[in-house]
């Protein structure tokens, strides 16, 4: 009594028992009604054990709307729409009519083999000593390795100068805005002029004994001048 495989539509695998195997019986393991239009799609051959076997997938292309399989077959049905259940069945490839037992623990592990296998830890530890080749560069103080394309230490820190000097600019700007209000100087020399002006009105009386005297003296001198 052979196990076979069964694709749900939906993407579930499912271990079946096929006691008497027929081949033409197959649809019915799939669930459908009529064999039109199911058969065998695509054999892969495998070495399991220092054995070959096929593995052979049946099932339908045609069908009605919401009834696609969702299940992902291996390359080349990849791209492969089936409707409904498949089938897979494993055999002798020395003999085609023997079948033999495919459990699921077993199909998965072909499923990868197909697939070319999934990527290993060791590969990624590969890829890690890859990296650690790098440690002989010699690296800056912001821990790049000088390899002609980062920039230098010396370069950067002119960068950071130059963005110093622009934040002074900036601080420069903002310290000249509070100093525009001129109204208070222009009020000082109002309050000289003023006192300019009564200092003006004050100085007359002072001008006007200067000119008598000077008219004084020029009297005495006049009265010299006849003696």
């Amino acid at each position: 009594m052979p196990a076979i495989i069964i694709v749900e539509k939906l993407g579930s695998i499912k271990q079946v028992n096929f006691k008497n195997y027929d081949e033409n019986e197959l649809y019915k393991k799939g669930g459908f009604k009529s064999p039109e239009g199911f058969k065998c799609h695509t054999t892969w051959t495998i070495d399991m054990d220092s054995k070959k076997y096929t593995i052979s997938v049946y099932g339908k292309t045609t069908g009605k709307a919401n009834q696609e399989n969702k299940y992902e077959f291996p390359p080349p049905i990849d791209n492969t729409l089936f409707f409904g259940n498949c089938v897979v069945v494993k055999k002798m490839e020395s003999n085609p009519n023997e079948v033999v037992d495919l459990s699921e623990s077993s199909w998965n592990e072909i499923y990868e083999t197909l697939y070319g296998g999934f990527e290993d830890l060791g590969d990624e530890d590969t890829d890690v000593d890859d990296d650690d080749d790098d440690d002989d560069v010699p690296i800056t103080k912001t821990g790049y390795a000088k390899d002609g394309f980062v920039v230098d230490d010396d370069e950067d820190v002119d960068d950071d100068d130059d963005d110093v000097d622009d934040d002074d600019e900036d601080v420069d700007d903002d310290e000249e805005i509070p100093i525009k209000p001129k109204s208070k100087r222009i009020s000082k020399p109002k309050s000289k002029k003023t006192s300019a002006i009564k200092s003006i009105f004050d100085l007359k009386p002072i001008e006007e004994n200067t000119t008598s005297n000077y008219l004084d003296c020029t009297s005495e001198l006049v009265e010299e001048e006849y003696v």
